[in-house]
This record gives structure tokens, C-alpha cells and sequence, in this order.
């Protein structure tokens, strides 16, 4: 989005871009609007929320249908008057803008956590680590901003007006789900970043007539109030994908849906980077299991690691989940040089970049431990 020198923008789409200040706009969202890489992943910094206040738990989900946004904040009587329209059903109140963080633009959101965590994808909503890392100040950023690497966990950077910039914690990697939304603050956290204070809205309105229901948005909120449609966001195929997706003869046993949850969400930027790549060609699996703070002083206590699972309970797969296995290491092997991948363990054998093929390994004395029920990858960094 490109600023338009104080003044209003024009619509572009569905879209609405409402300039502030020089370096700081009310956060655009385009209809149709990509998500994050990264599904419905949540990765967390374990240690940027020591003493997290208090986040409501989630009593139910939302899906985000509009987003009205102003220049100012919104008056309590007009909000409490959207809340109150046929149709509606739920709102939150939010701080965005189009700001600086890190260096790079990005649509910001400052947010109540314990109210806005019921309008993101399941996953990301039932953390209650990531909403209190962000109560805590923390910055919760998309996969898709957090691929290149510069933006590490428990990272300090930037953030907010070129003129005066605040600071804030890099404490979680998240899908938000919401096309445009890039990363997420508190709304304490987004005062200290010069970020207008409660000049928007995410509402909710499954039921409702969408043209109907932004006139009226149009007739109760203040004079150049924008709304703008959210559309269900189209998901960006993979660098892989766009090269063919595996063609899949089986599949893990126990995986549902089509979210893969994931444990020990701590990891390098490289291994990140694999995970993201492996779920989204072959996944769901049942679990996939990557950093772990005890029991492994290597690759996944260093957050090199993931344990892709083809069954759980140390059970022996089915014949479709060991095909499946077998697809997923010929896959890791194919790719290694590219994504960065060290070694990968399946089926009591190890394969090694630096050569020799698949090799057996001793018999440590379990299905798990002797990697029949999971594949291991590990990265070089």
C-alpha cells in the first residue's frame, strides 16, 4: 500500500487505506487478501512472557466478516450501536494501522487478547501462551513476515512512527487468518508504538446481508468511517507446490481435518522453513513434535529439529501411514540442499547430506525410539 501524503485514499477493491501521518496508515485489508504461510501454526517464544497477566480463556470463535476503520477513535455509543445491529454477531475493537516494524511496512493490529483471539483460525485462538506473550507486550507476527529470518524469536526491533519508533519483543510466530494483518500488539503496547487508539472494528456477521449491513455501519459510525468486506483469504501455494504437489498413497494414522497440531513451537528459521513446507504438501499429521526444553541436548533442544508422526501412542503405523512415511523422508531427501536439512531418520535408517545413502541404525528398543512411527528431519541450522 502506498501512502498518499495525509490525505484520504481512494478505494482500491474492497480495500481502505487511511493515511495518519506520514509513516503510520490505518491498516489496509483487501478482499480475497493472502494469509499467512504458515496455516493455522502457532510458535512461541518461551521466554518472552514470565508473568503474563491475566487472557480470558476462549468460549467461542468468530470468523471476521467486515472491518470498519477510522482516522480517530470510535465513540463507545457508536460502537455500542454496531453491537447492537441485526446481524452482528460479535465485535472487537482494535488499534490498526500500516506501520513500520523491523525495519519493513506491515499491517499492525493492536489488540485485547482476550477478546480478539476469538477472531483467528482455531489454532492460533486456543493458545493461550501466544494471547498472554501478547498481553505481556510481546509482538506476535505471521509466518509469512517471519520466513525470511530477520524477524527471530526474542528478537527486540523497532516498531511504530519513523519519527519517534518504540521497541517491542518479537514473542510469537501466528496465523491471524485476516488478509493485510501482518503482526499484533496489545493495545497498551500499541499506545507506547503511536498507533491510533481504537479507530477500528472486526466484526462479525455470518448471517448477514454484507451490502445492507455496511450501509447501515455507514449510517451509525462517524463521517469517513470505511468499511471494507472480508472474503475468505486465498492460501498461496508453496514454492513446492508450484512445482506439483507429491502424489500421496497414504496417510498418517489419527490425522483429522486439515490442521496438523504442533508441539514445542520454538525452532530456527530454518527449520521453520521445512516444517511449513512439509505440512502443507503431505499434512495433516496427528502431531508434529519439534523443540524440547529437556530430554534431547542437540538438535531438537537447539530447535533443528521436528518429528513429523505417521501414529501415536507408539504404535506400529498402518500399511497407508508407512507409505506415507516413506514419502515424506524420499521427499526431505530430494530437497535437503535446498531447505538446509542435515539428516533424516525413518524406519531404523539414517540418511546424511554429506553422503553414503541410507544407512541402518542400532536398535535403540522401542517403535518410537527406533523411528518406526515418525520421520525425523533435522537441519543444518
Amino acid at each position: 500500500m502506498r501512502r498518499s501524503g495525509g490525505a484520504l485514499s481512494a478505494f482500491i477493491g474492497a480495500a481502505i487505506a487511511l493515511t495518519l501521518a506520514a509513516d503510520v496508515t490505518v491498516l489496509a485489508v483487501r478482499a480475497g487478501g493472502e494469509p499467512d504461510r504458515g496455516g493455522d501454526l502457532v510458535s512461541v517464544d518461551r521466554g518472552a512472557a514470565p508473568q503474563a497477566p491475566a487472557v480470558a480463556p476462549l468460549a467461542r470463535r468468530y470468523t471476521p466478516h467486515l472491518l470498519a476503520a477510522g482516522t480517530s477513535p470510535l465513540p463507545p455509543r457508536a460502537v455500542e450501536r454496531v453491537r447492537r445491529l441485526k446481524g452482528v454477531a460479535g465485535l472487537t475493537v482494535v488499534d490498526a494501522a500500516r506501520t513500520g516494524v523491523g525495519g519493513r511496512p506491515m499491517g499492525l493490529l493492536g489488540v485485547d487478547p482476550s477478546t480478539f483471539r476469538a477472531f483467528v483460525p482455531e489454532a492460533t485462538a486456543e493458545s493461550d501462551q501466544l494471547w498472554q506473550t501478547v498481553a505481556s507486550g510481546g509482538l506476535a507476527v505471521s509466518f509469512e513476515q517471519s520466513r525470511d529470518g530477520t524477524l527471530p524469536l526474542g528478537a527486540v526491533v523497532a516498531a511504530g512512527r519513523s519519527s519517534a519508533p518504540g521497541q517491542v519483543r518479537v514473542g510469537a510466530y501466528a496465523s491471524m487468518g485476516i488478509g493485510d494483518v501482518d503482526a499484533v500488539v496489545s493495545r497498551e503496547q500499541a499506545r507506547a508504538l503511536g498507533l491510533p487508539d481504537g479507530n477500528a472494528l472486526l466484526i462479525s456477521a455470518p448471517k448477514a446481508d454484507v451490502a445492507k449491513l455496511t450501509k447501515r455501519l455507514r449510517d451509525v459510525l462517524p463521517r469517513g468511517t470505511k468499511v471494507a468486506a472480508l472474503t475468505r483469504p486465498r492460501k498461496p501455494a508453496s514454492p513446492a507446490k508450484q512445482k506439483g504437489r507429491p502424489q500421496l498413497t497414504g496417510r498418517p494414522d489419527g490425522a483429522a481435518g486439515d490442521r496438523t497440531p504442533i508441539t514445542g513451537n520454538r525452532m530456527t528459521p530454518t527449520m521453520r522453513t521445512v516444517l511449513l513446507e512439509i505440512a502443507g504438501l503431505f499434512g495433516p499429521f496427528p502431531t508434529i513434535g519439534c523443540y524440547r526444553s529437556t530430554g534431547d541436548p542437540q538438535d531438537h533442544g537447539d530447535g533443528r529439529a521436528c518429528d513429523f508422526m505417521e501414529s501415536t501412542g507408539g504404535r506400529m503405523p498402518s500399511a497407508g501411514a508407512q507409505r506415507h512415511g516413506e514419502q515424506v523422508a524420499r521427499y526431505a531427501v530430494a530437497n535437503a540442499r535446498r531447505l538446509g536439512i542435515s539428516y533424516v531418520i525413518w524406519r531404523q535408517h539414517i540418511w546424511n547430506v554429506r553422503g553414503g545413502g541410507w544407512r541402518p541404525m542400532e536398535d535403540r528398543g522401542s517403535i518410537t525410539q527406533n523411528h518406526y512411527d515418525h520421520v525425523h528431519i533435522s537441519v543444518l541450522r
